[in-house]
């Protein structure tokens, strides 16, 4: 009987072991990006950008397309930041943070009348214009379903587009029968944008992962209103154990209107390109 107790207890210890061993094993096993608490990506967004916008001030003025109507390259490369913290305990509390800028200025002769913050532009103008934007985006999510290969999160966030954009006549082509201001018309902005987004990780093995990000909102919040999407499915190889590199492709389409004293008007904007990246997970 003291044999056969002995033996239950001696059996009883090695199968804890045995799964304590192969729970090592499968957490040995999982992709670094399922794992780590710090994963950060730096890189290049090779970006096509369609930017579209109007300044109402007193005057009603028609939306302006900066690649039609003033000449602003279209394509656009620029830096672009990721990081994400599992910062809970059991690392299923994810805090992101994104950012990416374009910077781009333009001189061009107007071929048609344009109004831009009480002022009138008439054609024949020589134009200086420029527009950048920095956009800023803080995430707060949680892992709601992850196995051995996978994980889902969801969570909810905001995205903050820092405006700036101006435009200064120059010169006047022909005859002139009217007084033309000069000065710079500026205008800075930030605009806040909330968002849902879910994010949905696929690491096959050691190697290889696949990663898809989706972010949406429409809303109306006080002096804004506006709608958001951000896409970003991408493919990342681990070269090193906290080493990887990876390429995607970014979406990133807004439409914000606003209604307050430096700025009355709308702001439509389209990003969109591959992202070259390197990566680093701790």
């Amino acid at each position: 009987m003291h044999k056969l107790f002995l033996f239950l207890v001696l059996f009883s210890f090695c199968q804890k072991e045995i799964l304590s061993q192969n729970a090592d094993s499968v957490a040995i096993d999982k992709h670094p990006i399922l794992t780590d608490r710090y994963r950060v990506n730096m890189g290049f967004f090779v970006n096509l950008k369609s930017i579209s916008m109007n300044v109402d001030g007193d005057l009603p003025s028609n939306p302006i397309d900066f690649g039609q109507t003033l000449g602003l390259s279209r394509q656009e490369n620029t830096f672009n930041l990721n990081f994400d913290w599992r910062f809970s305990k059991d690392k299923k509390w994810v805090f992101g943070f994104e950012f990416f800028t374009v910077r781009n200025s333009q001189t061009a002769t107007l071929e048609d009348e344009v109004k831009w913050n009480n002022t009138v532009f008439p054609g024949g103008v020589i134009l200086d214009t420029g527009f950048d934007i920095e956009m800023y985006r803080i995430f707060f999510g949680r892992v709601i379903s992850m196995g051995q290969k996978h994980e889902l999160n969801m969570g909810i966030g905001i995205h903050a587009m820092n405006i700036h954009t101006f435009a200064v006549a120059t010169a006047y082509i022909g005859g002139i029968d009217f007084e033309l201001e000069t000065d710079k018309k500026k205008i800075d902005a930030l605009a806040p944008v909330p968002n849902i987004g879910f994010s949905y990780l696929y690491a096959p093995n050691l190697r290889w992962g696949f990663e898809a990000n989706v972010g949406w909102f429409s809303l109306s919040i006080g002096d804004y209103s506006g709608t958001l999407w951000n896409l970003e499915p991408s493919v990342s190889f681990q070269v090193f154990k906290n080493v990887g590199i990876g390429v995607g492709y970014k979406y990133f389409k807004a439409k914000v209107n606003m209604n307050r004293d430096i700025w009355r008007g709308a702001a439509d904007l389209l990003y969109q390109g591959p992202l070259f990246s390197i990566s680093g997970n701790f």
